[in-house]
């Protein structure tokens, strides 16, 4: 892709500085370089692909080739639908299906090594468990529930 070295962010700060600089690339290809990120995104090529980096540069190309591959994807096909759209609307779709890669890339680095065990991540998370958390734990009743009838009882 970019030519970058592969990096791999170790702790929360480096996660963040990660999420910070591939979100300013994204932000630098939907604004600054619009007419450039518009014409890279021709519908007569491939599917292809908005990536950020954490140098804060971006790229248009195709999804990596190994399966899986090293980092979640992006949102797979952005230049099909662009000649369907208005373009601030395309604008926007695109920078929706960014977002979501950003958070899956910043969670998928902060799951391999035990999000839930920093109290700064779930600060910035807002307490939010993870998928994996869920899936990964037994679920443990809430001390007040609520009977069918609506009568609360505790535990």
């Amino acid at each position: 892709m970019d030519g970058s070295a592969p990096y791999n962010p170790r702790t929360v700060e480096e996660v963040y500085l990660d999420f910070k600089g591939r979100r300013a690339g994204i932000v630098k290809a939907l604004t600054t370089d619009v007419e450039e990120f518009y014409q890279q995104c021709d519908p007569e090529k491939e599917n292809l692909c908005l990536y950020g980096f954490p140098n804060e540069h971006w790229e248009v190309n195709l999804p990596a080739e190994e399966v899986p591959a090293e980092l979640p994807e992006p949102a797979l096909g952005i230049n099909f639908a662009r000649d369907g759209m208005q373009e601030k609307d395309w604008i926007s779709l695109v920078a929706v299906h960014s977002d979501a890669w950003l958070l899956a890339v910043a969670f998928y680095f902060g799951a391999r090594f035990g999000f839930d065990k920093n109290d700064r991540v779930r600060r910035v998370g807002g307490g939010v468990g993870s998928r994996m958390q869920e899936v990964g734990r037994p679920k443990i009743a809430t001390a007040d529930t609520t009977d069918a009838v609506g009568h609360r009882r505790n535990l």
